[in-house]
């Protein structure tokens, strides 16, 4: 008996192990899909900025 439950044991560490293995790549795969959200989000605000000051200045222009 003493045999298998050796076995045992290794097999439900192995489970273990694939889980955490498992829980850090899905993390992983968050973390990186919230950066790149970030940086989209950056960009279109950096574009917003731009077109709201090319607004304002054709604003002016046909202003005068």
């Amino acid at each position: 008996m003493a045999g298998g439950d050796g076995v045992f044991i290794i097999s439900l560490l192995t489970l273990l192990a694939g889980l955490v293995f498992v829980t850090a790549v899905a993390v992983r795969l968050v973390n990186n899909g919230r950066q790149k959200t970030d940086q989209e989000e950056e960009r279109l605000a950096a574009v917003e900025e731009k077109l709201e000051k090319l607004l304002g200045a054709m604003k002016e222009k046909g202003s005068e």
